[in-house]
């Protein structure tokens, strides 16, 4: 079978499928961008999740113990 691309009717058809195929993937693109924005927030707020945490053992763990509060001048 030979393939004219186009030739016969001054028409570009390889250039106008992949227009069309652009115009389709266009939604899933922008999906894919939402997807990995959201995937990053997720990161970034487990990431500071475990630094108060961290933080909040450390307070908690050595400042507050009781042994600590008991103490006298």
């Amino acid at each position: 079978m030979m393939r004219l691309s186009g030739m016969a009717t001054g028409m570009d058809i390889d250039q106008i499928v992949k227009d069309l195929m652009r115009a389709e993937r266009m939604p899933l693109d922008k999906i894919v961008k939402t997807q990995s924005k959201l995937e990053w927030k997720m990161e970034d707020y487990r990431e500071i999740n475990l630094k108060l945490r961290t933080f909040s053992d450390s307070i908690f763990d050595t400042l507050m113990r009781s042994s600590v509060m008991k103490k006298e001048k």
